[in-house]
């Protein structure tokens, strides 16, 4: 009985300890916010080089963006630009895994456990933007930390996607289009240089001709913006 004794008491500061370390955890993260957030997920995070994730925003319940007297949904277009962007980075010899390869619903934690599950060098969230008024282009959102391979990220795609003639550039942005100091969840709760790519508004006509149109080459810009990106990363 006093051998059961000493062993009990032995857990009893473990247990504190525990306790004390997760409430201080809890704490961090609940002041800290999606700073907070986002260097946390970076502890104990080895990515695989040639492994890629690939996230067509929205789908089942959740079409996004709505165009074209509603007969255009954004998380279709998401759905078949991602599949091919998927198909060029598999023919090149990476390994890429998708959040959703059909039209259903996946919560944005669950793309985010995809993503950092498979250990994945990189997450690209494909979107596709609205506008009430005339808005035209692509633009990509990063962390509101700006990461500089975040950064790096968004530059190669965006780089690649005005050198295959995608009409108009808006550039690169920081946070959460409401708030500078908000994030995107998928850009916060991911565990690797991540992007949410907005290619072109599904509510301009101009925009939804030149993504019909030329599709497989917006594919193959954001393949290679991405391929250059990992090559960067890892030096060569």
């Amino acid at each position: 009985m006093k051998i059961k004794r000493k062993q009990f008491n032995f857990l009893i500061p473990l247990a504190s300890i525990f306790v004390i370390a997760l409430s201080a955890v809890i704490a961090l993260l609940s002041v800290g916010g999606d700073e907070a957030v986002y260097y946390f997920n970076q502890l104990n995070f080895t990515p695989d080089p040639k492994t890629v994730c690939i996230d067509p925003g929205h789908g089942g319940n959740e079409s996004g963006a709505v165009g074209e007297n509603g007969k255009r949904l954004e998380k279709d277009d998401n759905l078949r630009l991602a599949l091919l962007v998927r198909d060029e980075l598999q023919n090149r010899g990476y390994t890429v895994v998708m959040t959703r390869e059909t039209d259903t619903d996946i919560s944005l934690e669950d793309r985010c456990k995809t993503a950092n599950k498979s250990k994945a060098a990189l997450f690209v969230s494909i979107h596709r933007n609205s506008s009430s008024g005339t808005g035209r282009g692509c633009e990509m959102w990063i962390h509101s930390k700006n990461p500089s391979d975040d950064r790096l990220l968004a530059e190669n795609i965006l780089q690649s996607l005005e050198n295959m003639g995608a009409d108009t550039s808006r550039g690169i942005h920081t946070g959460y289009r409401e708030g500078a100091n908000k994030n995107y969840y998928v850009n916060r709760c991911s565990k690797m240089p991540s992007v949410l790519a907005e290619i072109g508004f599904v509510t301009s006509s101009d925009d939804n001709a030149m993504f019909d149109e030329k599709i497989g080459d917006l594919a193959l810009s954001i393949a290679d913006g991405i391929e250059m990106t990992l090559l960067e990363m890892n030096g060569e």
